[in-house]
């Protein structure tokens, strides 16, 4: 029995080892930190995730959807809270059916590890990987050699994994961007009812140019807030100027007034909890001969803004999966295929996810933008068959991330045509809207042989390769 070790357990390297397990290989997984199972309490408080169709397809193609599924907390728009307070919502699909799902990194990460012990995977905890050395089939964990027939890393942003492929590696590159933002996380509690103190379906988020306040709906009424704040400033506030707890809600009072009153005590919590940064890695090679893979944050780490860090780090596994089928033992070339076809699906999701930050803390509150929005949710419901916004193909769809980026381009320019001399939806030229469809959009949505279905979740899984 071919042997295989992973290095993190995190949400990728939990669900690899559960899946690969469930295909009959001896799977181990070893793990830096302590077991966060350890300490419930602790890990029921991290940042939130959000699972749309490429995670669902791969839970669903794993067997563990209805499990997932008692976890999930759906999410259907995004509520913007302007600073006069006033709320305006926007839809994220079609309709309330088409949804995403808020849950909590934590809850997420130990639901699967205890899939995968209960599928028999071995892990071992307080285990850092030390030293890789593929064609020996031996890797160092703390001062532990283990032996291997095949290794993945899924071990995070800062993937040892991924040091000892540019070693091994010369030739590849590394790019290692942060944004000019950190983020901290404060709780909502639910009311003294257990009801939710706002809109329990939408993100909410607090538009306000250099920084935004995020929410996302947890289980049992409360929300996961997350401030996004440049960490030194010099043209306006920062964490950096937040030295008090007078001084975080004199903040909060001018720029998140309605959040304050449901926020009891946050101005301690501020000073207890961790602030985090965050940034875009990309790899030139994901791969190490027929040895290794990168998988998850190691290959592809992301900025959070379009929600779909967790989403791509499960294709990726869907991927491997689909080349395994297609290809058995050749390793080699599941290997080869899986960092030519997914590696540009992984850069293209983190520059999308880049341009969704500068749209989540200023666009959104622009009256043009939101106008530019509605014409785009108007036409979409008209022409179903012929438009999906690249919105909706990253989070309903299994169009790859980086055909959907290249329909994002031309799809904008039609926008900004329908938007240009017309101040309300009432003003849209439909006829127009469909001819520049028809003349734009269209042509390269069947070059691609792109197919603009949703992906039904809980059906059977689907997948293209392309």
């Amino acid at each position: 029995m071919e042997k295989i070790v992973i290095s993190g357990a995190g949400l990728v390297g939990s669900f690899w080892a559960l899946y690969l397990k469930s295909l009959g290989y001896d799977v181990e997984l070893y793990e830096k930190r302590d077991d966060m199972r350890k300490d419930l309490e602790g890990a029921g408080r991290s940042i939130n995730l959000i699972a749309t169709s490429r995670a669902l397809n791969a839970f669903t193609a794993a067997g563990i959807i209805d499990e997932m599924r008692s976890i999930f907390v759906p999410v259907t728009g995004r509520m913007m809270h302007s600073l006069e307070g006033e709320l305006t919502y926007q839809p994220y699909g079609r309709d309330d059916s088409e949804c995403n799902y808020s849950v909590s990194r934590s809850l997420l990460n130990i639901t699967l590890m205890n899939a995968a012990e209960k599928a028999g995977v071995k892990i071992f905890f307080n285990k850092e990987l030390k030293n890789l050395k593929p064609d020996e089939g031996v890797a160092d964990f703390s001062g532990t050699n283990v032996s291997f027939d095949r290794f993945f890393g899924a071990d995070g942003a800062g993937s040892p994994t991924r040091k000892a492929l540019l070693r091994l590696m010369p030739e590849s590159t590394e790019s290692v961007d942060f944004i000019d933002a950190d983020y901290k996380e404060l709780l909502m509690p639910a009311t003294l009812n257990g009801d939710y103190p706002m809109e329990k379906k939408a993100l909410h988020i607090w538009p306000r140019g250099d920084h935004m306040f995020m929410a996302l709906p947890n289980l049992a009424g409360s929300f996961t807030m997350t401030l996004y704040l440049p960490r030194e400033s010099k043209s306006g506030p920062s964490f950096n100027d937040l030295k008090t707890p007078e001084d975080v809600l004199s903040f909060f009072n001018e720029y998140y007034q309605g959040s304050v009153s449901l926020m009891p005590g946050f101005e301690k919590e501020f000073f207890e909890n961790p602030q985090g940064r965050l940034g875009t890695v990309k790899m030139s090679n994901w791969v190490y001969k027929d040895k290794v893979a990168l998988i998850g944050d190691s290959a592809h780490a992301i900025v959070p803004f379009f929600g779909q860090g967790m989403n791509c780090g499960m294709e990726d596994c869907f991927y491997l999966l689909s080349l395994m089928k297609n290809f058995g033992d050749d390793w080699a070339k599941v290997f080869e295929e899986y960092d030519r076809l997914q590696r540009p699906n992984g850069n293209a999701i983190g520059d999308m996810a880049l341009e969704n930050f500068v749209e989540m803390k200023d666009k959104v509150g622009d009256s043009r933008f939101l106008l530019k929005k509605a014409v785009e949710h108007k036409i979409e419901t008209t022409f179903p068959q012929k438009y999906r916004a690249r919105y909706g193909m990253v989070t309903y769809t299994l169009i790859p991330y980086h055909q959907a980026f290249e329909a994002g381009l031309i799809q904008n320019k039609i926008l900004d045509e329908l938007i240009d001399g017309i101040e309300s939806i009432e003003d849209l030229d439909l006829k127009k809207a469909e001819s520049l469809i028809d003349e734009h959009f269209l042509p390269f949505i069947n070059e691609k042989g792109i197919d603009l279905s949703r992906y039904i979740e809980g059906s059977t899984p689907i997948f293209k390769l392309s």
